[in-house]
């Protein structure tokens, strides 16, 4: 812990003369400690078992965790860098900078689609599709397997899966448009 947080302090954009010999003296002394001192080596196993992993994670869910981080990160400053760094030697998760703050509102699942669905060449993967379906005997006979599927068997499959009925359900509830899509496929393919 007191590595990480003097390599936070080294971090800063401030250039102190003695930065270097104490982060080397911190070392020397973390590691003494851990490797001589039961009591030490005893908290490490407590920083890395499952009560701590629960304080680990209220703290870094914490609005005010998240502000603080979102605000060194607006100033350039990395510390979620460091703070991963000791999660990676204790077994926790990373602290994910971007997604810090749960009170940004993006536009929801159907916002993800439709920012993704938005950065897709659509016009470059159709000539694509049209030209490997003209020229490649691979690509036809792939699209011919599919094409030749029971389309029915596969209607029914859906249907009586309340598994997949449920994520239908969530994307439909999402505004994802399920139908649309689906309907796009059994054109393609032309399914009846």
């Amino acid at each position: 812990i007191a590595l990480v947080g003097m390599r936070a302090w080294n971090s800063w954009k401030s250039s102190w003369r003695f930065r270097g010999w104490a982060a080397k003296a911190i070392q020397d002394v973390v590691t003494k400690y851990y490797i001589l001192d039961g009591q030490t080596r005893n908290f490490v196993k407590y920083l890395k078992g499952a009560q701590f992993r629960r304080v680990w994670d209220q703290v870094f869910t914490h609005a005010i965790t998240k502000d603080l981080l979102e605000y060194l990160v607006s100033k350039d400053v990395d510390a979620t860098y460091l703070i991963n760094q000791l999660a990676d030697l204790l077994g926790l998760p990373h602290v994910n900078p971007n997604f810090l703050n749960s009170d940004h509102r993006l536009g929801g699942l159907l916002g993800l689609f439709n920012e993704v669905v938005g950065l897709l060449p659509l016009d470059k993967f159709e000539a694509l599709l049209n030209d490997k379906l003209q020229n490649s005997q691979d690509f036809q006979e792939l699209f011919q397997k599919i094409a030749t599927i029971d389309f029915q068997v596969v209607e029914q499959f859906v249907t009586e899966s309340e598994d997949i009925q449920d994520f239908v359900t969530r994307l439909r509830n999402h505004k994802i448009p399920v139908d649309d899509l689906v309907q796009g496929v059994v054109e393609f393919f032309g399914w009846n």
